[in-house]
């Protein structure tokens, strides 16, 4: 709309710049301009009914605009009055922009509160929803047992005592705080402290403790330098503890992750005697000395080649 405003007023002044020798001129102009704000102020009064519906409002239908009655100059008349008629017009078209232009604001202003009033509402109105089917849920009693067509009134389950809570073994405790923790340049080593003092509490019994110490060790420490022998140590302390499904499953991901491993062929025999506790076929035993022997062959340590041998020949491997 600003540009048929703009359009009308510059042409306007334009007219008015004109000669006032140059009427008929001046007159063609001015009939063209009256046109096109005629076709202006009818679209300014469509939009001004559709901005009163939308609104809530009454609806603002007012008279077209046009001139004032009896300001239509009669033909013949200098070119001075249609133009300044003309003039008046246009003037009266910003105003009604402008007004045009207040009422949208104020209306976006009121919506965008509609909007948050009824975020906030929604809000509160679910939570006391979710309230109140949370207290039903805890209310209900529970459903009635029929054992024929007659419902059968529901009874309250017993009462179950709760269970004590586990006593604590004092002289369990006593043996933990009995087992020295790694000091100076082991204490400084994160990795180093945590694999030290999880196989001095194997070496002292202490299972829980010292799966615990060791279980997030390759998680952790995965590049620190003891991690292979970390691991290999946590498959024998779930041996020990009797969970060799467990330790087969660390002494198999050793082995395979770690390849090259300080303790990877340790973890392969270590593998074989998991095995052998799940009772597992001697084909499936012998087949991990048989990866022992392709994998590692003369890189074996003699104490490893005769653990390995004593296991072939238990199980008479090929």
């Amino acid at each position: 709309m600003r540009k048929f405003v703009m359009l009308g007023a510059i042409a306007g002044g334009l007219v008015l710049a004109a000669p006032v020798d140059a009427q008929n001129s001046g007159q063609g102009q001015a009939m063209s301009l009256d046109a096109r704000v005629s076709q202006v102020e009818k679209r300014l009064n469509t939009v001004e009914r559709v901005i009163g519906r939308t609104t809530g409002g009454t609806p603002m239908v007012q008279p077209d605009i046009g001139p004032p009655d009896g300001a239509v100059s009669p033909a013949g008349t200098p070119a001075t009055a249609p133009l300044a008629d003309l003039q008046a017009r246009v003037a009266g078209v910003e105003g009604e922009v402008n007004g045009l232009t207040n009422r949208v604001e104020t209306a976006e202003h009121r919506l965008q509160l509609l909007e948050a009033d009824f975020a906030a509402y929604k809000k509160a109105t679910d939570a006391r929803l979710r309230a109140l089917e949370d207290g039903r849920a805890s209310a209900e009693p529970p459903a009635a047992v029929s054992d024929g067509p007659a419902p059968v009134r529901p009874t309250r389950p017993a009462a179950t005592t709760p269970k004590p809570a586990p006593a604590v073994d004092s002289g369990r405790a006593d043996r933990v705080a009995a087992v020295p923790k790694p000091t100076g340049a082991d204490a400084a080593d994160k990795g180093t402290y945590a694999y030290n003092y999880g196989y001095r509490l194997w070496k002292a019994g202490l299972y829980p403790e010292a799966e615990t110490q060791l279980d997030k060790y390759a998680t952790r420490f995965p590049k620190h330098r003891l991690v292979s022998r970390a691991q290999n140590v946590l498959g024998l302390i779930y041996l020990d503890d009797g969970k060799p499904k467990e330790a087969a499953e660390i002494f198999y991901a050793n082995y395979s992750k770690l390849p090259d491993g300080e303790r990877a062929p340790d973890s392969l025999l270590n593998l074989a005697r998991a095995l052998t506790a799940l009772k597992r076929p001697a084909t499936d035993i012998c087949q991990v000395y048989k990866e022992l022997g392709d994998v590692y062959g003369d890189k074996l340590t003699p104490a490893q080649r005769a653990d390995a041998d004593k296991g072939r020949a238990t199980y008479k491997c090929k």
